[in-house]
């Protein structure tokens, strides 16, 4: 009796999980169903329908993720579970905004998929809780969708878009979509998706796009994915592209990777951008490689780099560092250009340094 007592009470308790993680939704026609066969597998008995139809289901995003979504219609003062107003599906902007919350809990978020002839033509994302406007078209909800399910799905859709090869914005805006919707998902198999995205055989194009969303969104696992691209990958074009991840990546030790570009990359292109984007991310941490680079690298063009790159650090360590190379540097032309990249910051130090220099 006991027993079943608690059978009961587990099913209520999944019931109201089930009914809480539903959607408001408005103007349509609404069903719910599980997904019983697998994410895609539903998803192609969907495919069958010539109409048009919103799909949508629920997973967990990162922690410290908050979403905003609103409707291009609407102002942004009333906000209500991160939405304002009410979303309208069918409109053709999506002004979604991914804001980072420290202390904030993994929140669940809503992935919405709209088929048009059988073909996935939008994908976004919600925070839980909104109420959404369909505009007319029908709305079937998805539960039971496991989050590994719904990643290794998106990760397919990104795949085929990328690979039916037409260019312009409605591709780019397709594959960002999935990307994106993909790269907020709490499951490590999210980030395993996307560093198979970012390796080869896949284009040049979709490559660049799954490398971005490791650095933007997956954190130390997003850091150890480019780490390994980096060791096998031969195009030194994408190498420079992987610096630039990499300094948008929120782990610390992306800095150290950045480091070891900078000192060793074969490439003269990559050791100037690991530079670049080191002297934006590091601060303090990069004056050594910097002042490595202008002293050690072998090709003119890196030190001139390391020279501008000393000029992007906050003005405390640029102008001081600037200084010592435009006074102590043995090439003329690296002195030279140390003084003109002083001559740009406007500070008091580096023009009384200029002033003294004409006078000698």
């Amino acid at each position: 009796m006991k027993t079943n007592a608690l059978m009961v009470l587990a099913l209520a308790a999944s019931a109201l999980i089930t009914c809480a993680q539903e959607p408001r939704v408005t103007h349509t026609q609404f069903n719910s169903g599980p997904v019983s066969l697998g994410l895609s597998a539903t998803v192609d008995r969907f495919r069958h329908s010539n109409s048009a139809l919103w799909l949508g289901y629920a997973v967990q995003a990162l922690p410290r993720t908050h979403l905003s979504a609103c409707s291009s219609w609407t102002g942004s003062s009333e906000v209500e579970a991160g939405c304002c107003n009410e979303l309208r599906l069918e409109d053709t902007a999506d002004n979604l905004n991914n804001m980072q919350q420290p202390d904030a809990p993994a929140p669940l978020v809503y992935v919405l998929l709209r088929l048009d002839h059988g073909e996935v033509t939008r994908t976004r994302m919600t925070p839980a809780g909104c109420t959404l406007d369909a505009g007319g078209v029908p709305f079937e909800w998805l539960t039971d969708v496991q989050p590994e399910d719904s990643a290794a799905f998106l990760g397919k859709l990104a795949e085929s878009t990328a690979a039916l090869g037409d260019s312009g914005a409605h591709r780019g805006r397709a594959v960002d979509e999935n990307l994106v919707a993909l790269s907020m998902h709490a499951t490590p198999k999210a980030t395993e998706v996307l560093a198979s995205l970012a390796a080869p055989p896949n284009s040049a194009y979709l490559r660049e796009k799954a490398a971005f969303w490791l650095g933007a969104q997956r954190g130390h696992e997003g850091v150890l994915a480019l780490r390994r691209l980096l060791q096998s990958e031969q195009d030194s074009k994408l190498r420079q592209k992987l610096a630039f991840d990499l300094s948008i990546n929120s782990d610390p030790g992306a800095i150290d990777d950045l480091i070891v570009m900078a000192k060793s990359d074969a490439d003269s292109g990559v050791r100037s951008q690991a530079l670049f984007w080191l002297a934006q991310k590091a601060g303090k941490k990069a004056v050594g490689a910097l002042n490595a680079a202008i002293e050690n690298d072998p090709n003119f063009e890196v030190k001139k780099k390391a020279v501008f790159a000393l000029s992007q650090l906050p003005r405390e360590e640029s102008v001081p560092q600037l200084v010592r190379v435009a006074d102590s540097n043995s090439n003329f032309a690296i002195r030279k250009e140390a003084i003109f990249w002083l001559g740009q910051t406007n500070d008091p130090r580096a023009l009384a340094y200029i002033e003294e220099v004409l006078k000698r």
